[in-house]
């Protein structure tokens, strides 16, 4: 396994690695125990990314879960540093500082999260309907570092704010061009 290893993946090599990565962070991770979330939630979330999330190395964090699987060490990333991610980074950007946040469009999925639901469908069904220069809202109890990936790799431009313990406020904007 390696940092591109999806925790699908992971998961079928091992029954421990379940709770070992719940244990990580249970606020996260607890989800996972939710069948419904068991089966939508790991293909979405490589080893790399969870790594990041819990404040491990990558190669610590790949050790362990080769080490639970039974499988030789690897190097996590082929012989290379870490894996950069997508982060959210720490300023509010330019995109979003003169924005009136009441103008923006919200969605909130932490009824979702309460009952350990799938936030993605309404979270997908906002983001990909935006238009060119229009930000979306989302009210979410977790930080949604999976999703930096997905709309990094897809041009969109993010920024979260954890307003407290158990909500999240994050941007997505669609860039113009």
């Amino acid at each position: 396994m390696n940092v591109r290893t999806r925790l699908s993946e992971a998961l079928a090599a091992s029954n421990d690695i379940l709770e070992y990565v719940i244990s990580l962070n249970p606020h996260d991770f607890q989800r996972l125990r939710n069948p419904t979330m068991r089966k939508v939630m790991p293909p979405r979330i490589s080893l790399g990314r969870i790594a990041n999330m819990v404040g491990i190395s990558q190669q610590e964090f790949i050790d362990k879960m080769n080490e639970l699987a039974g499988l030789p060490r690897e190097d996590a990333n082929g012989g290379s540093a870490e894996a950069a991610l997508p982060d959210a980074g720490k300023e509010r950007p330019e995109w979003l500082r003169d924005v009136d946040e009441h103008s923006i469009h919200w969605v909130d999925v932490t009824p979702l999260d309460a009952k350990l639901e799938d936030p993605m469908p309404p979270i997908n069904i906002a983001v990909n309907t935006s238009k060119p220069g229009e930000i979306v809202g989302i009210q979410h109890q977790w930080e949604p570092q999976p999703l930096y990936d997905i709309w990094s790799g897809r041009g969109f431009k993010f920024w979260s704010q954890q307003i407290e313990p158990d909500l999240w406020h994050i941007f997505v904007y669609r860039p113009q061009d």
